[in-house]
């Protein structure tokens, strides 16, 4: 009977964890500096984990890893050249997908479409002007998910907060939509 719990915890329990829904509530820089958009915490209800670039050198913004307890996967840029960061794939263990850019020229850094197989959501800056970044609507078909700076002023983009109003979202898609919310403010910003 021990060696049936014990196998109980050990595959069950941990399979369990891994299929739940995260609900996201931060994002912020680890360090502070010139290179501080490079490593990033996440916190969610259950988790805490990191989002920071694979590689260092100047093209490094082109691959990126996250690890949040047993969720974990890459998000990579799908080409390369000055428009490499128009068009991403993600890839997490239940989940890959798209994150595509909707619109060219200037403004196309503000609106997004983050797609996997069967399932598809947008990101969207939710006002314009010069601080539009600082502000972003992530919508689908299972709730809105809103990103926002912490703070005002020109590192602003170091510290977001995520209200996130998606339950039952993969969260992969999830993840994968409130990177390039960061990831656009960044290019916003340096």
């Amino acid at each position: 009977m021990r060696k049936l719990y014990l196998l109980f915890f050990i595959f069950i329990i941990p399979a369990v964890l891994s299929a739940q829904t995260l609900t996201f509530y931060e994002v912020s820089t680890k360090f502070s500096g010139k290179d501080s958009w490079r490593d990033w915490n996440i916190r969610t209800d259950q988790l805490t984990g990191s989002m920071s670039t694979i590689f260092s050198g100047d093209d490094s913004w082109r691959d990126w890893r996250i690890y949040l307890g047993s969720f974990e996967g890459t998000i990579k840029t799908v080409f390369s050249g000055d428009d490499a960061w128009t068009s991403w794939r993600y890839d997490f263990q239940k989940s890959s997908g798209y994150i595509k850019a909707v619109y060219s020229g200037n403004d196309s850094w503000r609106y997004w479409s983050i797609s996997d197989n069967s399932n598809s959501l947008t990101a969207s800056t939710v006002y314009s002007g010069k601080d539009a970044w600082q502000e972003w609507r992530i919508s689908g078909p299972k709730g809105e998910i809103r990103v926002r700076t912490r703070f005002s002023g020109e590192d602003a983009w170091n510290d977001w907060d995520i209200t996130d109003q998606m339950p039952g979202e993969d969260n992969g898609i999830k993840m994968a939509s409130i990177f390039i919310c960061v990831f656009s403010a960044i290019l916003q910003t340096k």
